[in-house]
């Protein structure tokens, strides 16, 4: 392959982890700042089916919308620091921008997944329950402790949620500036 045909693979490669990653930054913001808040005005059952429905529509998409274009910027790095002498700021930029995409799995993992696991609990016992079931469910939720309500639950999951859309807007970024500079 000639030097030319690489250059344009690794540019292309390059645009194309930018526009995924600040698109799905973006995607993912819009959860914590657009969809939680609406969904926190809700009844509680109300509340806890449409986080379920939200949840089955975005865990499939979402994070491996931030990590495939992670492993994308650790390996333009490698290529960047392999093809050329000395150091290069195309390769540092790549692989900042690999680390904060990638450290939106182990946050997920530890902090996200056991809230994850809360709330869907919570949908299961609620869809149970049945339509009609309003009050039974908010009566559970007065009898529980106050930061394992469904609503506290359902808040703090978008405010851990604004550290993956953040990390992977600033990855995104940071490997447009690794592109262009």
């Amino acid at each position: 392959m000639s030097s030319s045909a690489n250059t344009s693979t690794v540019r292309a490669l390059q645009a194309t982890n930018a526009a995924v990653l600040t698109t799905t930054a973006g995607l993912n913001l819009g959860l914590s700042f657009f969809v939680i808040p609406r969904l926190l005005e809700s009844p509680t059952p109300l509340m806890l089916r449409q986080w379920g429905r939200m949840f089955a529509v975005t865990s499939p998409l979402l994070p491996p919308a931030m990590m495939v274009p992670g492993l994308v910027h650790a390996a333009l790095a490698y290529y960047t620091v392999a093809t050329t002498r000395g150091p290069q700021k195309g390769a540092v930029g790549n692989a900042v921008a690999a680390l904060l995409a990638l450290s939106v799995m182990p946050w997920t993992l530890g902090l996200m997944v056991p809230i994850n696991e809360k709330l869907l609990r919570k949908v299961d016992e609620v869809q149970s329950l049945g339509a009609g079931a309003e009050k039974e469910v908010e009566a559970r939720e007065v009898g529980a402790r106050e930061e394992e309500t469904a609503h506290a639950l359902v808040d703090r999951w978008a405010l851990l949620n604004l550290y993956r859309g953040s990390a992977v807007l600033v990855s995104g970024c940071l490997g447009l500036y690794a592109a262009v500079f």
